[in-house]
């Protein structure tokens, strides 16, 4: 390559001067010398700006502007020493040379490496057919992964798609540009398997139209992150994946504000309980990415605990303190709270699956509902100063007892508000409600991802059954958020104690989700239309406790917004002459007593607001 390029700018010199004096030159001999000059002066910055480096297989941009910035610099000192040496002129070095010699240089070191590339290319690659890929999009990101893919396979073909009539039939890096309407025929043409979404800008839900149409011509999907923050230019190749179940929801994110979410974490001693479960752990992170200054893991599972605590410890510069015990154990809770000086709770711990917590009424109830007056007790009495309930949509108009504890748990946090409200009023109670989180323990799509490795079926409750999902990462940050909305200086005393909702978006079904899994993984629906499909579907029918739809408000009065826009408070006092001491008292000796006829009675009298419920319907 040095060679070369010492012919070239020798050739390059030549050339400039023979089209300057419009002949084939001779040079004289302060000519001759300049022109042998070329190279003793260009080979030293072509190296030392890393044109030598440059693998020819792979050779682009980086290259191109290296080569720019060496052969400029080369022509300056070549003009310089012409200067030094007295050699310009017509008999020396004529300035219209200097240009010619910079711009002749430029194009034949450059042209000579793509010209090396195509060879190497030509002469490495085996007979293969082309194949061809969908790139939807024309923006950056789609560029850069067109150019990445092909270095890797040159016989690979790009076909990007757009939606804007005015690119259509344009070039971009040398590959077509249809418009979205051709892509029907394009898969029949190319016989096309595979496609890459890079609409990064776009919505989410214009992200799930664009990979419905291409799941549904057959077409493989992978995508870049919805939401990730890719610069131009910076490795976005690499951040392309399989499409999740998530970005199917068509959920929009907004970003967190980062004053919300540093308000009750950054600095602070942060406890959570059920540390090890699935919002537990992710509050976890959250916390300990925002700089808490220790953090406090309760979890009643040996395994999750260690888990959760190991992780930290391997990403975390902080304090982690593991601590094994149930938040049943009141004086185990108040003494880690004064011990480490805990600001901020945020209360995770429950028995969360329905129809267990039904078939475990007694322990569903202690723990959900018994174990957060525990820990409300606990914060009122210590220094700390937030505790904040994650509650569920289930505890909405409850029809089951893990519906019917949550429902109690938020009755007291609201309790505790109303006595932080007359006698202390720095401290903040706050419970935040929100629907299922994609992928947590025990929920629904770990259960269809394990019933398709298993070959199905899919067993789905009812096929219009619907559900609230959102992502793990949304929920806890949103939680985070709202505790630090319920912090005294952003809320007035009459606002004290109401119940957090989470905008959940639009409730999907069951059934769309089912349907949606299997094609994720690249197999059809076994039904009365395609009986030779890969999975079948499977209705068993509503379980005990379970409802058809959930909902995320009980009160006629419609939720008032706050200064997030996925966050809203909503006016949900206890029931109508409702003794929650008294219910704590009868809880506890129902329990103890283990009578179930009692516990229902008791359940039912939280279940809706101003009359009794029939206990037969929980």
């Amino acid at each position: 390559m040095m060679v070369a390029d010492g012919l070239i700018v020798i050739l390059a010199a030549w050339l400039a001067f023979s089209i300057r004096f419009s002949a084939i030159h001779v040079p004289n001999y302060p000519q001759s010398m300049m022109i042998l000059a070329g190279p003793v002066i260009a080979i030293p910055l072509f190296y030392s700006f890393g044109l030598y480096r440059s693998l020819i297989r792979y050779v682009g941009e980086d290259a191109i502007w290296s080569a720019f910035k060496a052969v400029g610099l080369t022509a300056l000192l070549w003009g310089l020493l012409a200067f030094m040496i007295r050699a310009y002129g017509i008999e020396g070095l004529p300035r219209s040379v200097l240009v010619l010699f910079w711009l002749l240089t430029l194009i034949m070191v450059i042209s000579s490496r793509f010209v090396a590339r195509w060879f190497l290319l030509l002469q490495s690659d085996s007979p293969r057919p082309q194949r061809h890929i969908i790139i939807y999009g024309a923006g950056e990101a789609a560029r850069q992964i067109s150019a990445s893919l092909k270095s890797d396979n040159p016989r690979l073909s790009v076909l990007h798609v757009v939606e804007d009539p005015n690119l259509q039939g344009s070039l971009m890096g040398g590959d077509a540009v249809y418009l979205a309407d051709d892509v029907p025929e394009l898969i029949r043409r190319y016989d096309i398997k595979d496609a890459i979404v890079t609409l990064r800008t776009a919505s989410n839900i214009k992200r799930v139209k664009v990979v419905e149409t291409l799941r549904k011509l057959g077409v493989k999907v992978r995508i870049l992150p919805a939401f990730a923050d890719i610069a131009d230019g910076k490795h976005a190749v690499n951040m392309i994946r399989e499409v999740e179940i998530g970005d199917l929801l068509g959920r929009d994110i907004v970003t967190p504000d980062k004053q919300l979410m540093e308000a009750n974490t950054s600095g602070k001693v942060v406890m959570v309980t059920g540390g090890g479960g699935t919002i537990g752990s992710e509050l976890c992170r959250q916390a300990a990415s925002l700089g808490a200054a220790k953090l406090v893991l309760m979890e009643t599972s040996e395994f999750a605990l260690y888990q959760i605590a190991h992780e930290l410890e391997l990403q975390a510069e902080m304090e982690i303190v593991p601590v094994l015990g149930s938040v049943n154990d009141n004086s185990l809770v108040r003494r880690v709270i004064r011990e480490h000086r805990v600001q901020t709770v945020f209360h995770a711990a429950a028995y969360k699956h329905v129809t267990l917590v039904q078939a475990n009424s007694f322990e569903g109830v202690r723990n959900n509902a018994l174990g957060t007056l525990s820990v409300a007790s606990a914060v009122y009495d210590t220094d700390a100063e937030v505790l904040v309930l994650i509650s569920t949509d289930k505890a909405v108009c409850p029809t089951s007892v893990m519906g019917a504890s949550k429902r109690i748990a938020e009755l007291i946090v609201q309790d505790f508000a109303a006595r932080a409200k007359a006698h202390k009023p720095e401290k903040t109670f706050c419970a935040v409600r929100f629907g299922n989180v994609i992928g947590s323990s025990g929920s629904v799509i770990p259960l269809f991802r394990r019933q398709i490795r298993n070959g199905g079926p899919l067993t789905i409750t009812h096929p219009q059954a619907t559900r609230y999902f959102m992502s793990i990462e949304e929920a806890a940050q949103l939680v985070i958020q709202a505790s630090s909305l319920a912090r005294p200086e952003n809320q007035t005393l009459e606002d004290r104690g109401n119940i957090f909702i989470l905008d959940m978006g639009e409730p999907v079904r069951i059934m769309d989700l089912a349907v949606k899994l299997i094609e994720l993984s690249n197999l059809t629906v076994c039904d009365e239309d395609n009986p030779d499909g890969d999975i079948a579907i499977k209705e068993i029918g509503l379980r005990p406790g379970e409802k058809l739809h959930e909902v995320l408000l009980e009160s006629v009065e419609p939720p008032h917004p706050t200064m997030h826009p996925k966050i809203s408070v909503a006016l949900e006092p206890a029931p109508d002459q409702l003794d929650l001491e008294q219910l704590y008292r009868d809880l506890e000796s129902v329990i103890a007593a283990q009578d179930h006829g009692k516990l229902m009675d008791l359940l039912a009298t939280v279940t809706i607001r101003s009359k009794q419920a029939d206990p037969a319907h929980i």
